[in-house]
């Protein structure tokens, strides 16, 4: 069951230019503009897996979620993907709010953990975790939001005698598990120390506990 979270309060309308096709607008206007080109007659749809193409074309943007991924989404030179780096909290108390449980149990990357663990995780350990991973827009037929990944910082040192963690070992996955990551079918494929941007707000410093990035292939 999804996390007890109160609905956050309404972001402003998008404003933003950040988003491709074909100039920079909002997302909401890319979205509109790939689904009204993956309605044409002779548009390719991508993302079918080998099966026939849903006629959801959309179904983010007619769920508002447009609104509430602005602010974390970042454009690509692959049409329709939309990466994510650092979703917090407040995005994915949000997401919890507005997926269906369906959506949240069956959505992860090969054998990483479902979308439903990562954002509840997220939610009960702020502090601690963040999410990445990609969002599919309208123009595919597999249009989604997946987690490839997590930001964390566990609770010990991870760090082994090559001042790397070992992606397979009992202490990563124990770390993981203990912060929600809990229905993984397999261990990470990589996990690294965290080189970008602080995803802790305050201003951490250097002699605080470092963050790692577990990734599945």
């Amino acid at each position: 069951m999804p996390v007890a979270t109160t609905p956050p309060p309404p972001l402003p309308a998008p404003r933003s230019a950040r988003f491709v096709p074909p100039e920079l607008v909002d997302l909401q206007s890319a979205w509109r503009r790939e689904r009204e080109l993956a309605s044409r007659e002779d548009h390719a749809h991508h993302g079918t897996l080998g099966g026939s193409c849903p006629d959801r074309h959309g179904w983010l943007l007619d769920d508002g979620l447009d609104v509430l991924l602005e602010p974390v989404l970042t454009g690509s030179t692959t049409p329709g993907f939309y990466p994510f780096v650092a979703l917090d909290e407040r995005t994915a108390a949000g997401l919890l709010e507005r997926l269906g449980e369906h959506e949240l149990a069956t959505q992860r990357q090969n054998l990483g953990p479902t979308l439903g663990a990562v954002l509840r995780a997220v939610v009960r350990h702020p502090d601690r975790i963040r999410a990445q991973g990609y969002v599919v827009g309208p123009l595919r037929c597999d249009e989604r939001i997946t987690a490839t990944g997590v930001l964390f910082r566990p609770d010990g040192d991870l760090l082994g005698p090559g001042r790397g963690p070992d992606h397979r070992s009992a202490e990563v996955v124990g770390a993981l598990t203990g912060l929600g990551i809990d229905d993984m079918r397999a261990a990470p494929d990589e996990v690294v120390p965290w080189r970008g941007p602080r995803p802790d707000r305050g201003g951490a410093t250097r002699t605080e506990e470092p963050w790692f990035r577990a990734w599945w292939d």
